[in-house]
C-alpha cells in the first residue's frame, strides 16, 4: 500500500498542481490571440466599414469618393500590419515560452516523480515497481509528442498568419469593388500556399501517429495515422495536380502539372472575390427586404456586420465544450464502460491495446483533472482493480483541446462565405452525468429523439425563451446510439426555426473522426445546419461532395462540382453563394428578434 500511497500522494499534490499551472498558461496564449480579433481587430474593422459606408454615399464619380477610398486603404493597411504583427508576435513568444518551459518542467517533475516512486515500490511492492517501467517508456513518447506537437503549433501559426493576409485582400477588394477582381489572383495564390502548409501539418500528425502507435503498441494510434496518411498523400496529389506522380514520368510533365493546377486556384480566388463582392449585396438586400423602411435598423446590423470589412460577417460565439467522463463518478460509471467495451481506457491514454472499433473510434485521452498531463499506465490498472478512491482524479475526454481548436478554426474560416464570424474565447468541458449520455441518447430517429441532447444544451444556459442565438452551445463528446440500420451520426443539430414550427433548445454536438480531414467538415456541416441549411441546396437539389453540407445519404457523391472543385478549384468543400442568401433568410427573419435588435 505505500507503494500506491506514494505515487498518489506525489500525482496529487505535485504533478497535477504544476501541469496544471502549465496548462492554463498556455490555453493563455491561444485566448490572448482571440481576445486581439475580437477586441481590437473587429472595433478597428467596424470603424473602417462606417468610413467605407460614408465613402460609398458620394457619387461614384465625385474625386472626394476617390480620395476617401484612397485614404481608408491606406488605413487598412497599416493597421492590419501594427495589429497583425503584434498580435503573431504576442501569441508565438507566448507559445515558445510557455510550451518549452512546460515540456522541461514537465519532464523533470514526471522523471523525478517515477524515480522516487519507483525505489519505494521497489523495496515495498517489487512486482508494481517492475510494472511502472512502462510508466517510464511513456513519460519518453509524450515528451516526444509535445515537441511534435509544438511544431505542429507553429505550423498552426503559419496558416494562421496566412488567413490574416487573405483577410487583408479581402478587405482591399470591398474598397476597391469591382475593380477588385484585379487583384482576385492572389487570395488563389494564398490559398494555394495555405493547402500546402495544411498537407504538411496532417502529414506531421500522421507521422507522429504512426510512430506512437508503434512504439506505444497502440493499434488505434497506428490506424488513424495510417488513414490520415493516406489522405494527406491523396490529397498531396490533388493539391499539386498530381505533378509528383508526373515527375516519374517526365520533370517537364510535372511541371506542366503543377502549372495547370496552379492556375486553377487562381481561377477558384477570382470566383471567391466575385462571391465575396455578392455576398455584401446578399447582406443588403436580406436587411433591406426584412427591414424596409427602417433605416436606423439596417444601419446599426451593418455596423455590427463590418460591411466592406474583412472578415466581414454577424458576430456568432462558440460556447465550445469538450465532453468528458470522470474517474470519480458513479454513473457513467468508467471503470464498467471500460469493461463493456463503449470506452478503450488503454487505447484512449495511448497504451498497448487492439482497436476494436477501427477508424469509427474518437481521438481522445486520458488526463488527471485539471491538467493535460497524461495518467500513468499504473494508474490505469490500479484503477481498475482497486477502484476510482486508488489514484487521483482523472478525467477521459473524446478530443483534445488542440483537435478542437483546428475544427473551429476551420469552421471559422468557412463560415465566412455565409457572412459569419465565429468567435471561440476559450474550451471548456462539459461532464457526462448519465448513462445517457456515452453513448448520446439521441438522433433523427425517434426514438431516441432528440431530448437528451437538448436537455446538455440546457445545462449551458439554453431555456427556449429569448435564448441569445449569437452564443452557439458546441459539445463533442464520444458516441451517438446506433441508427436502426446500425449506423452511427457523425453530428447532430438542435436548430431554432420557429417559422416552421421546429423551435428547440438550439446547440450542436458532432464527434472526432479519422481520417481528419475527411470529417473536419463535419463540425461545420452541423453549424451549418444551425444557420438553417439543409442537405439540399436552397432549389432542393442534391449537394455533391464540393459543399459542406453534402450528406452521404442523401447528397450526389460524383458532379462536375467535385471533379472542378478537388481537381481544379480550391480543393476543398465550401459554402456556395446561394448558402449565404438561406442563412440570411434565418438571421433577418427567425433569428432576428435575437441577432439584430
Amino acid at each position: 500500500m505505500a507503494c500506491q500511497e506514494v505515487r498518489q500522494w506525489i500525482t496529487k499534490s505535485v504533478l497535477v498542481p504544476v501541469t496544471e499551472f502549465l496548462t492554463r498558461a498556455q490555453e493563455s496564449c491561444e485566448e490572448v490571440r482571440q481576445w486581439i480579433e475580437e477586441e481590437i481587430s473587429k472595433p478597428v474593422d467596424q470603424w473602417v466599414s462606417k468610413q467605407e459606408e460614408r465613402c460609398k454615399k458620394q457619387p461614384w464619380w465625385s474625386p472626394l469618393r476617390w480620395l476617401c477610398h484612397l485614404v481608408t486603404i491606406v488605413v487598412k493597411v497599416v493597421v492590419w500590419v501594427v495589429v497583425t504583427v503584434g498580435k503573431w508576435v504576442v501569441t508565438i513568444v507566448c507559445q515558445v515560452v510557455t510550451t518549452v518551459i512546460g515540456i522541461v518542467v514537465t519532464l523533470v517533475l514526471r522523471v523525478v516523480a517515477w524515480a522516487v516512486s519507483f525505489l519505494v515500490c521497489l523495496f515495498t511492492d517489487p512486482w508494481e515497481a517492475i510494472k511502472s517501467l512502462l510508466d517510464l517508456w511513456g513519460i519518453i513518447l509524450e515528451t516526444v509528442e509535445d515537441i511534435l506537437d509544438f511544431v505542429g503549433v507553429l505550423i498552426d501559426d503559419v496558416i494562421g498568419i496566412l488567413d490574416d493576409l487573405e483577410h487583408l485582400i479581402d478587405s482591399l477588394i470591398s474598397s476597391l469593388g469591382w475593380l477588385g477582381v484585379l487583384i482576385g489572383w492572389i487570395k488563389g495564390v494564398i490559398q494555394f500556399v495555405r493547402d500546402l502548409v495544411s498537407i504538411v501539418r496532417d502529414l506531421l500528425d500522421a507521422a507522429t501517429d504512426i510512430l506512437l502507435g508503434i512504439l506505444g503498441l497502440n493499434l488505434c494510434r497506428l490506424l488513424r495515422g495510417i488513414g490520415d496518411l493516406g489522405a494527406g498523400i491523396g490529397r498531396t496529389l490533388l493539391v499539386t495536380g498530381f505533378a509528383p506522380a508526373g515527375f516519374l514520368i517526365n520533370p517537364l510533365a510535372a511541371g506542366v502539372l503543377l502549372t495547370i493546377r496552379v492556375a486553377g486556384y487562381l481561377v477558384a480566388g477570382e470566383r471567391d472575390t466575385v462571391n465575396r463582392l455578392q455576398l455584401e449585396q446578399v447582406i443588403r438586400d436580406a436587411l433591406a427586404k426584412a427591414f424596409g423602411s427602417d433605416t436606423a435598423r439596417i444601419a446599426r446590423a451593418l455596423d455590427k456586420v463590418g460591411i466592406n470589412g474583412a472578415p466581414m460577417g454577424l458576430p456568432f460565439t462558440s460556447d465550445a465544450r469538450r465532453m468528458f467522463l470522470s474517474s470519480t463518478a458513479d454513473a457513467p460509471n468508467l471503470a464498467a464502460l471500460h469493461r463493456s467495451g463503449v470506452i478503450d481506457l488503454f487505447a484512449y491514454a495511448g497504451y498497448p491495446s487492439t482497436c476494436k472499433n477501427t477508424f469509427n473510434e474518437a481521438d481522445g485521452e486520458v488526463v488527471y483533472a485539471g491538467s493535460d498531463l497524461k495518467v500513468s499506465f499504473t494508474d490505469l490498472v490500479t484503477f481498475l482493480n482497486n477502484g476510482p478512491a486508488s489514484v487521483a482524479e482523472f478525467h477521459v475526454f473524446p478530443i483534445s483541446r488542440a483537435k478542437f481548436r483546428e475544427h473551429l478554426d476551420t469552421t471559422q474560416r468557412k463560415a465566412e462565405a455565409l457572412g459569419v464570424q465565429l468567435f471561440f474565447p476559450r474550451i471548456g468541458t462539459i461532464r457526462a452525468t448519465s448513462t445517457d449520455h456515452v453513448p448520446l441518447n439521441a438522433g433523427e430517429e425517434n426514438p431516441p429523439g432528440n431530448a437528451v441532447q437538448q436537455a446538455l444544451f440546457g445545462t449551458m444556459g439554453r431555456t427556449g425563451v429569448n435564448d441569445d442565438l449569437s452564443v452557439l452551445p458546441t459539445i463533442s463528446h464520444f458516441h451517438y446510439v446506433k441508427e436502426r440500420s446500425g449506423g452511427e451520426l457523425f453530428g447532430l443539430t438542435s436548430w431554432f426555426r420557429p417559422s416552421i414550427d421546429d423551435a428547440d433548445l438550439s446547440g450542436v454536438s458532432y464527434r472526432n473522426l479519422a481520417p481528419d480531414f475527411v470529417f473536419r467538415w463535419v463540425l461545420a456541416h452541423e453549424m451549418g445546419h444551425y444557420w438553417s441549411l439543409n442537405h439540399t441546396d436552397r432549389s432542393g437539389n442534391k449537394r455533391g461532395a464540393d459543399q459542406i453540407m453534402f450528406s452521404g445519404s442523401t447528397g450526389a457523391y460524383v458532379t462536375g462540382g467535385v471533379f472542378y472543385e478537388f481537381l481544379i478549384g480550391g480543393g476543398e468543400p465550401r459554402f456556395p453563394l446561394d448558402d449565404a442568401r438561406t442563412a440570411w433568410d434565418w438571421i433577418t427573419g427567425d433569428g432576428a428578434a435575437s441577432l439584430l435588435p
